[in-house]
């Protein structure tokens, strides 16, 4: 009778013995297999802008109203004057401020004086008297004796219809000496165009 029930347990017990062996084989190849390589998913984008120039500044100075500014006068007497016109045209990528600077040299550089004058439309001569037909304004003015006169020109925007129209006023001395007969000089302009940055260029 208690072989009877020790076999019986003996029984129940291997079957049980058996399936969590194979419980476990199972777990341990679920295990096998999430060890090995997983798949992954990658995207990239990218982008890149549009150019990138860098700007540039220019300048030119065009003879105007017929003249040209080369061109010497002889026999001056005291208190003569005589024009010349430039027109200051812009050739850089941008607007930028203007400045520039007449100076004389020789004998005659102490007997010289400058009114530099500019107008909206070009000048025009009539009757042999300079014309302004849009608006005049002042840039400066003062003696070319011993030192430059300083011209502030301003704003020029890009393009030929934005030149800006100068008129240059040179008038020998009313109390010119007698020294000075027969002495020569000359007279000069110099015009620079300043880019200033710094500026945000977020939108272009």
């Amino acid at each position: 009778m208690g072989r009877s029930a020790g076999a019986h347990v003996a029984g129940c017990t291997a079957p049980r013995a058996r399936r969590l062996g194979v419980l476990a084989l199972a777990l341990g190849g679920t295990t096998l297999v999430g060890a090995g390589a997983l798949s992954s998913w990658d995207v990239t984008a990218d982008a890149s802008s549009g150019d990138l120039t860098a700007a540039n500044a220019g300048v030119t100075l065009l003879d105007a109203n017929g003249g040209r500014f080369t061109t010497g006068v002889a026999d001056l007497l005291p208190g003569d004057w005589f024009d010349r016109y430039v027109d200051v045209r812009n050739d850089g990528s941008g607007a930028g401020t203007f400045t520039g600077a007449v100076t004389a040299t020789g004998d005659l550089a102490g007997q010289l004086s400058v009114d530099v004058r500019t107008c909206s439309a070009p000048w025009t001569t009539v009757l042999g008297v300079s014309t302004c037909l849009g608006t005049e304004t002042p840039l400066a003015s003062g003696s070319l004796s011993g030192a430059q006169v300083a011209v502030a020109h301003g704003e020029i925007r890009t393009g030929s219809t934005a030149a800006q129209h100068v008129r240059y006023r040179f008038t020998f001395s009313p109390s010119a000496p007698a020294s000075v007969q027969g002495k020569a000089g000359s007279v000069a302009i110099t015009v620079s165009n300043t880019l200033v940055g710094n500026r945000d260029r977020t939108g272009g």
